[in-house]
């Protein structure tokens, strides 16, 4: 591949960009990514969180390109490099104003996720076009990026791109611990990408030297959630931005749009701008205006309670994040605490400890090799590692959100209700 020019990143240095990856990031569906913030509400607790997807999708490209010429070389597939990196940058372009927060509003809506979104944006808008002009199909693109494929090798491929440890996660870790200014997410990248194989089952997995480095992976990440993805403050921030997107959606519309176009001049400042013209003429659009000024005073919604979480078994996760027991539970606290309902939530963000992959037996293990008389034997992590063992787990965060004024009256409410979850259930770190 030829490089045609450089951009210089503070995470990873230089790097070149081919003249189809210029053209795309060029593209006025690639630019808007320059106006959609890597963590929404981050900013509020670490002032330099303000990073945005634009940065950090050239990162998981570059990565991409580092993990590929390690691996597709071998297998006779040079010709694929340009296509994973091509997928790397393009794997957050279905993302909406605030990331993941418009993505809460566009599932409960539509149904959709960002990467719905992604894969439409890749084959319908501008995208798809420079896609075809520069030798390479849009469809299959879009496949890569979700991590799917047909062909024997795309498992490889896809892994790389939207696997258990991907240049996403490799590339966000180490990119909002740097912005944010803390140490929880140090991971030796290079390190995993050089221990990297091709199993004779066609996927990927890692050699056994490099257990430290994969460890201190699984253990950044989680303490990336607790400690930043999952703060309190930043989740507060996001509830209420939710309840804004919610509210002024009903007015404005802004999941209702039916070409590229329309979902592309969605973005964060669009949104808040919005908002802040609205007409006070209706209790969503009053709603709306609300949150925004209390987000431009800083005015948060207090963390009443907060319970964490361990737990082996998948369906207590799913039970505790959906939509209508949440909302169950919010009206017996507010019924408890003589407080209105629309004024507590209860926020429940879960996560496998190790990263899922559902096309396993096991979606939690992580594949290992080690050499023995020459020939590659695959064990998996957690029968080496006692971290990789005890993080086989779902965490979930639970805590529920009030004003400040009722912060006393809904903390005792939620402590006897919570207190309630059966024990046993629950393994506590």
């Amino acid at each position: 591949m030829e490089l045609m020019m450089e951009v210089n990143d503070p995470v990873h240095g230089f790097i070149g960009l081919t003249e189809l990856e210029a053209k795309i990031v060029d593209s006025e569906p690639y630019q808007r990514l320059r106006r959609i913030k890597q963590l929404s509400g981050g900013h509020y607790v670490y002032p330099t969180g303000t990073h945005t997807r634009f940065g950090h999708c050239i990162g998981a490209m570059y990565l991409a390109g580092l993990m590929s010429n390690r691996l597709l070389g071998q297998l006779g597939l040079e010709d694929s490099i340009q296509e994973v990196r091509v997928a790397a940058l393009l794997h957050d372009i279905g993302h909406g104003p605030f990331s993941h927060v418009f993505e809460e509003s566009l599932i409960e809506k539509r149904g959709w996720n960002h990467e719905d979104v992604t894969e439409w944006i890749i084959r319908e808008s501008e995208l798809g076009d420079l896609l075809e002009d520069g030798g390479q199909s849009r469809d299959r693109i879009a496949k890569l990026v979700r991590g799917q494929g047909l062909r024997s090798t795309d498992a490889i491929l896809a892994g790389i791109v939207a696997g258990q440890v991907d240049v996403d996660k490799m590339d966000y870790l180490v990119r909002d611990s740097f912005y944010c200014g803390v140490n929880y997410g140090l991971v030796d990248i290079v390190r995993l990408i050089n221990s990297l194989e091709v199993s004779d089952q066609g996927t990927l997995h890692f050699d056994i030297a490099a257990r430290g480095a994969l460890e201190s992976f699984l253990v950044a990440r989680y303490e990336m959630f607790l400690n930043v993805y999952y703060h309190k403050t930043v989740r507060s921030v996001e509830i209420m931005l939710v309840k804004m997107m919610n509210a002024a959606d009903s007015v404005l519309g802004f999941t209702g749009f039916s070409t590229p176009a329309e979902f592309l001049k969605l973005d964060d400042p669009f949104v808040i701008s919005s908002v802040r013209n609205l007409k006070p003429d209706s209790v969503e659009s009053r709603e709306a205006i609300a949150m925004v000024n209390l987000l431009d005073s800083r005015v948060l919604y207090k963390c009443a309670f907060e319970k964490v979480l361990h737990t082996q078994d998948r369906f207590v996760s799913k039970v505790l994040t959906k939509r209508k027991v949440r909302e169950t539970i919010q009206d017996e606290i507010a019924s408890d605490a003589g407080v209105p309902s629309d004024e507590v939530m209860v926020d429940v963000p879960t996560l496998p400890s190790v990263p899922y992959d559902p096309h396993q037996i096991n979606p939690m293990e992580i594949g290992i090799f080690e050499v023995i008389d020459g020939k590659k034997v695959p064990h998996n992590l957690s029968d080496y590692s006692n971290i990789g063992q005890m993080m086989k787990v779902y965490l979930d965060v639970i805590r529920v959100y009030t004003l400040d004024k009722h912060r006393t009256k809904v903390g005792r409410a939620a402590r006897g209700i919570f207190q309630e979850v059966p024990e046993a259930a629950l393994i506590h770190m």
